[in-house]
């Protein structure tokens, strides 16, 4: 009974191991210096195992996607879109949360490899922008609309809105990835992106 639990699950654990070596041999080589032997020998398997479950590096990137992002960026558009109370609490959240990550350095990788390799890979970037940044755009959009219908901001439509308040953020976490590494003094995201919402709101007529 033990070894046939074992069986059944070690296709589990041998998919965790390569998505794990997937990220290693990305972060430390980029998406077109990565190769499938590579993965294969550091997840300890063997190449076509890896061929197997993952037959090019783009279905290696998109699982990573789906199993370190996806699930909280469902969470937080299941948030936005099911919230109906004053705006700016919410929005005050999610840039401290994302400035949080930015001072830990719990940055992903996935943006930097897309700002390396989109040009090359325009389907990494394809995927990401459906999967992850459209969902987001999306769940914000219907946030910011509710504002408008309830008066509490006005002057804009909901899809500008939303790309409006993106923009800082996305500024935020770009800087931390480039210039990080070559600052004495850290550049602070936290009062960067709380003085952002104020403002922004306050140019929507927030009331």
């Amino acid at each position: 009974m033990e070894k046939a639990v074992r069986r059944r699950a070690a296709p589990e654990v041998r998919q965790a191991d390569i998505l794990t070596a997937a990220l290693e041999e990305f972060s430390r080589h980029g998406f077109e210096g990565a190769r499938m032997e590579d993965v294969a020998r550091t997840a300890k398997v063997s190449k076509g195992t890896v061929y197997l479950y993952y037959p090019t590096k783009q279905a290696l990137f998109e699982a990573l996607v789906r199993r370190d992002i996806a699930p909280r960026v469902e969470m937080a558009a299941g948030f936005l879109k099911d919230y109906d109370g004053p705006i700016e609490p919410v929005l005050m959240r999610m840039v401290e949360m994302a400035a949080m990550a930015i001072e830990a350095g719990k940055l992903p990788v996935y943006p930097k490899l897309l700002i390396a390799e989109a040009g090359r890979f325009p389907e990494l970037a394809a995927f990401y922008r459906r999967e992850v940044v459209g969902k987001m755009l999306g769940a914000l959009t219907v946030l910011f609309q509710r504002a408008l219908d309830r008066g509490e901001i006005s002057g804009i439509s909901a899809e500008m809105a939303a790309h409006l308040f993106m923009a800082p953020v996305l500024k935020a976490m770009l800087w931390s990835l480039v210039f990080a590494g070559t600052e004495e003094t850290p550049f602070p995201p936290l009062s960067y992106l709380q003085t952002h919402v104020r403002i922004f709101l306050k140019g929507l007529n927030h009331a």
